[in-house]
């Protein structure tokens, strides 16, 4: 029976277990023998014509440590992991433009304002050279079948482990540029002080001067400016030190995997695109996104059916063994 109010008793605090490290020589790289590694001939430019072209650059072989032992548990455990073949990668996100060859009907939409009236639907980011988003992952290897058979050259969307070690571009630490407190303003278009922006007022929309934080509705680093409300243009940040640009935020990125378990294993069926219903991956973080969920080990995942508001994709390609690309083609 019912005696009175018993004394409360907390919870007991368990600390989540420490991932083993692992131990592999040579990692990090340092920036001299990253540079090294990936070698002279770096640049590929694709002629799509309608004056569209796609810039890759020559990511090298090489291995890493993949995840993070300080992010989420779904990053874990660490293995060293092999990329036994180069590839080429596109430098920047697939643009409305370069997507609309495939599809001329896509339409990436508007990006919400808060407190609006009626009047203006809000901001609209379908401009030609914008990051192409609201594309699912059949879309996207959709994208990469017509691709292939238009250019001749085998494209697909990065594994999760190609996309890591592009990012990292030899890095060990959490983002390409730094840990989580570096300024990213030069880097990445994450979510900072122009999160403002999206408070509006009036029968034209426009931005609040001093609005209260939390009248966005949007977590971010109000220490920062990174001078971009949502979609950047591509190449507006600073490329890694392999010259991708946004690897960091601006848009999340497809991969090929589905979403498993770590250790990471290229041969336990993660990368068979064969499952159209699966959850794949997405990796980088968008403007949406605070650092910490644009590290180079973060790992989201979505329906392969799903178009999302600030998803999109890049490419890449394989490099044959004696491929020396055109001269009117390196640039």
């Amino acid at each position: 029976p019912y005696t009175g109010d018993a004394a409360f008793v907390p919870p007991r605090q368990t600390a989540a277990p420490t991932p083993a490290p692992v131990a592999l020589p040579g990692w990090p790289l340092a920036p001299e023998a990253a540079a090294t590694l990936q070698g002279a001939e770096r640049n590929l430019v694709v002629d799509l014509g309608d004056g569209i072209e796609l810039r890759l650059v020559r990511i090298p072989a090489g291995r890493f440590v993949m995840g993070d032992a300080h992010g989420y548990p779904d990053e874990q455990p660490l293995a060293a992991v092999t990329i036994a073949q180069p590839f080429w990668m596109l430098q920047t996100e697939i643009t409305n433009a370069q997507y609309q060859l495939f599809d001329p009907n896509h339409d990436s939409g508007v990006y919400d304002m808060r407190w609006k009236d009626q009047v203006d639907r809000g901001y609209y980011v379908n401009q030609p050279g914008k990051p192409v988003i609201r594309v699912s992952w059949n879309q996207a290897v959709a994208f990469c079948e017509w691709l292939a058979a238009k250019t001749g050259r085998a494209f697909t969307l990065p594994t999760e482990a190609q996309w890591e070690w592009a990012c990292r571009a030899g890095t060990g630490t959490a983002l390409s540029y730094g840990d989580l407190r570096a300024d990213f303003a030069e880097f990445a278009n994450l979510a900072d002080a122009t999160t403002r922006q999206l408070v509006v007022t009036g029968v034209n929309p426009q931005p609040v001067r001093n609005p209260h934080p939390l009248a966005a509705y949007l977590p971010a680093v109000f220490e920062v400016d990174d001078k971009t409300l949502h979609l950047a243009p591509p190449a507006t940040y600073r490329p890694n030190a392999w010259g991708l640009h946004d690897m960091h935020g601006n848009v999340a990125e497809w991969t090929l995997s589905r979403y498993q378990p770590y250790p990471y294993r290229e041969d336990d069926g993660r990368n068979d695109p064969a499952d159209l219903r699966a959850e794949r991956v997405v990796r980088g973080g968008s403007w949406h996104d605070r650092p910490r969920q644009a590290r180079s080990a973060y790992r989201l995942a979505y329906p392969a059916w799903q178009q999302v508001f600030n998803v999109g994709f890049r490419i890449v390609a394989p490099v044959a063994e004696t491929e020396t690309a055109p001269r009117a083609d390196r640039r």
